[in-house]
């Protein structure tokens, strides 16, 4: 039996997880339908295979372009002739032209095509629905806390390790420079993060932005990752992910270079102690 779940699952946030959570309890195989609209997402492609295989579902797309006239039978139909037998939605679920489908056309609907729809209770936050819309706000005003609260999991980027100018180095601060395929939900400034690269696990310190005391007048964003106290091997061309987990600072340009070192290396020191008290805290519990 294929048992569907349908939506954008644009982030695989915390009411994503609880209808896969009900889907995974009564179906050995769950099929995410994801509906895209190929705009600026939160997670890229390869991002979402990513928490799709996490959540231990199987992810296909339908474009919305595809779908957006069809009327909620013709839906249903197409969900059919997909292999739908089991239908799991949230009590909130519009859809078909218009969204003047609801759960309750749904059940109707699945009576009459052959598909068993079981309608799951929305996830709340602080009796509010967790909305990847919402997520997107948090994190662009630099509320990463809360919003990895709201995901369940860290926000992240996958990319890929490329050759800078190295004046990190020469400052006595190397970064790990990394390019990457999204628009980045994030206030430029200097962050706390994990890297993940060759299945280990580095705390660090990242800046995300334009550079504006080293890159003025340039209008290029970068994400780069510093790790304190690593001597990293050479990563570049190899994959890695990046997971934001507090905002520092906003970014800011600096009167010189020497200013610069001077604020990077307060910068680190600052995390580090944040990493002692962290630690201490957690062994006093």
């Amino acid at each position: 039996m294929k048992c569907c779940i349908v939506g954008k699952f644009e982030s695989f946030h915390k009411g994503h997880q609880l209808l896969i959570e009900e889907a995974r309890k009564r179906c050995k195989k769950v099929v995410v339908v994801s509906i895209r609209k190929w705009e600026k997402e939160l997670f890229s492609e390869k991002e979402r295979e990513l928490l799709a295989k996490q959540f231990g579902v199987d992810l296909v797309h339908l474009d919305f372009k595809e779908i957006k006239d069809l009327s909620p039978e013709e839906f249903f139909v197409k969900l059919k002739d997909f292999g739908c037998k089991k239908l799991f939605a949230g009590e909130d679920w519009h859809f078909g032209k218009g969204r003047i489908g609801n759960p309750e056309t749904a059940k109707i609907l699945g009576k009459r095509i052959g598909i068993e729809v079981v309608i799951v209770p929305i996830r709340k936050e602080e009796n509010r629905k967790i909305g990847t819309s919402i997520i997107k706000e948090l994190l662009s005003s630099g509320k990463v806390e809360k919003a990895n609260k709201l995901l369940g999991f860290n926000y992240f980027v996958i990319g890929k390790v490329k050759e800078g100018k190295k004046l990190g180095r020469e400052i006595g601060f190397p970064t790990i420079n990394v390019e990457y395929e999204k628009k980045i939900f994030l206030p430029y400034g200097v962050f706390e993060v994990v890297l993940k690269v060759d299945g280990k696990t580095y705390k660090g310190i990242a800046n995300f932005g334009k550079k504006p005391t080293v890159e003025e007048g340039k209008n290029l964003e970068t994400l780069e990752v510093h790790i304190p106290d690593e001597n990293l091997p050479p990563l570049y061309g190899k994959e890695v992910k990046v997971e934001f987990l507090k905002f520092l600072r906003p970014e800011k340009k600096f009167s010189s270079i020497e200013e610069l070192k001077k604020q990077i290396k307060l910068d680190v020191e600052n995390l580090k102690k944040y990493w002692r008290d962290k630690v201490g805290r957690a062994e006093n519990f």
